[in-house]
């Protein structure tokens, strides 16, 4: 089967039963409505079998995978940025592979004061709810509360949201 069937055949077809077309006698057929999202898989799973992401995954993968766990759509954010973006009323960071430049304990992929610091900064005037993923918070329950940040521990809860 060629390879590209989804996107060339498939997708023409489910667009066309949604929003209706012309069919071969002239006659318009009305669309049924909804819609669709044609989403590509990575080649190989980004978690390794005991549950750890695999070493090779890149940030822009992960945030691919992140955004669309999260919201339920399509990634078009920048691939170099801790600010995912904003979706519904809720902002969505991801801390992994360094995006701080900084892997150590002390930043780049922890919650703590410094990096809450660079998440103010990416979004200065934003007063909502924060998501935000990374390798571990130093902040508890209730700070997290109080800062509206839901924390979710990489890989485990992402690993865990994604088995519907």
């Amino acid at each position: 089967m060629d390879g590209n069937i989804a996107r060339d055949v498939t997708r023409n077809r489910v667009k066309h039963v949604a929003e209706g077309y012309t069919n071969a006698k002239g006659r318009a057929v009305a669309g049924l409505g909804g819609g669709f999202q044609f989403c590509r898989l990575s080649e190989e799973p980004l978690f390794r079998a005991d549950g750890s992401i695999r070493p090779d995954v890149t940030f822009a993968q992960l945030a691919e995978f992140v955004w669309f766990a999260e919201t339920g759509t399509g990634y078009t954010g920048p691939a170099d940025s801790l600010l995912l973006g904003v979706h519904e009323g809720r902002a969505i960071y991801l801390l992994y592979n360094g995006i701080l430049r900084d892997k150590s304990d002390l930043g780049g992929n922890v919650l703590n004061s410094r990096t809450l610091a660079v998440l103010d900064e990416a979004l200065p005037s934003f007063d909502g709810p924060r998501v935000v993923y990374g390798a571990r918070a130093r902040f508890d329950k209730a700070k997290l509360a109080r800062l509206r940040i839901t924390f979710h521990q990489l890989p485990y809860e992402l690993a865990v949201k994604t088995w519907f």
